[in-house]
């Protein structure tokens, strides 16, 4: 792809993909820890980690040519839970910086010419079961990892599913180096109204600009409805462009985060959310100033699909 990911936002509303890690774990190929621990708690060992770019790449190339022929501009690489620490709980520490140059170089050979790749970074866990005093070993994971992804050849770095922004901005500083375009994507549990260590969605969004991010917003954890007000609060708060990457699950409220619902992780078919209401999300993604749309957990490529025919539709009669 010829243009950059700023380049990209300035011409309309730009379609990531789906959710990669549950998608796998569905088809067999990734397993979700629910057989060995309580899940849902940050003390997991090893649940969905992908470890897949090299055990079965096949499964993982299929996945992202999926998410391309349904229309999405951006394809990232599965490199979510891929620190050297995270990978080590589940019997491939050793192996963390292959799993992450796999993972993008499958991601590459997918996109081709007609998409970007990103790498992503998520949470390491560690600051839900450790606290604070955690944080030199973290910084110390995600340079690491930022350096795989680097080399790795990404387009730009997406930071997503942290429920901290103390974690999160150490996530930034290591990837402030790199000078690649940055989207950091806060996730919001137990509450809506609140990270995890008390900030408001506008004044995470604040501090994510404050630190360097391109892009910031929301992922994972709501529905796209439940989602939109944290992302409305974001739009008041920044002049920046705003990220949303919805769950496919509903959610309710008294319990406004799907992994910790009953459902999570078998029952999660339960409570699937129907492509139309992505559909109707990305239609009102240009009133509600969101720039980058996607999906994930539970976000397949049929849902990807209906937003690029909603996009492409808004495109036309605009």
């Amino acid at each position: 792809m010829s243009k950059g990911f700023l380049d990209l936002l300035k011409g309309g509303v730009v379609l990531g993909d789906g959710g990669y890690l549950l998608e796998l774990e569905r088809r067999g190929y990734v397993d979700s820890g629910a057989g060995r621990e309580k899940v849902g708690t940050g003390r997991g060992s090893g649940q969905y980690t992908p470890e897949v770019a090299i055990e079965n790449p096949d499964a993982l190339r299929e996945l992202h040519g999926e998410f391309l022929r349904a229309g999405s501009q951006v394809l990232q690489a599965l490199t979510f839970f891929a620190t050297r620490e995270k990978l080590s709980r589940a019997g491939y520490g050793p192996q963390a910086e292959v799993i992450n140059q796999a993972a993008v170089k499958i991601a590459r050979e997918a996109a081709g010419e007609e998409a970007l790749v990103a790498g992503t970074i998520s949470r390491t866990q560690l600051f839900e079961r450790e606290g604070p005093s955690a944080a030199a070993h973290v910084r110390e994971l995600f340079s690491e990892q930022v350096s795989f992804l680097q080399a790795a050849g990404v387009d730009l770095l997406i930071l997503e599913t942290f429920f901290r922004i103390d974690e999160m901005l150490i996530a930034l500083e290591c990837a402030r180096r790199t000078g690649l375009p940055i989207m950091a994507t806060m996730s919001f549990r137990p509450k809506i109204t609140h990270t995890g260590d008390g900030h408001t969605p506008a004044e995470a969004a604040q501090m994510l600009v404050g630190e360097g991010a391109n892009i910031v917003g929301a992922n994972c954890e709501q529905e796209p409805e439940r989602m939109l007000p944290i992302l409305r609060a974001m739009r008041s708060a920044v002049n920046v462009g705003i990220a949303a990457q919805p769950a496919a699950f509903h959610t309710t409220e008294a319990t406004p985060c799907f992994t910790r619902l009953p459902e999570f992780p078998d029952d999660l078919e339960t409570i699937q959310v129907s492509r139309q209401e992505f559909a109707a999300f990305a239609s009102a993604a240009r009133v509600e100033g969101i720039n980058y749309v996607g999906g994930c957990c539970g976000c397949n490529a049929a849902y990807i699909r209906s937003m690029a025919r909603v996009l492409a539709a808004s495109m036309q009669s605009s």
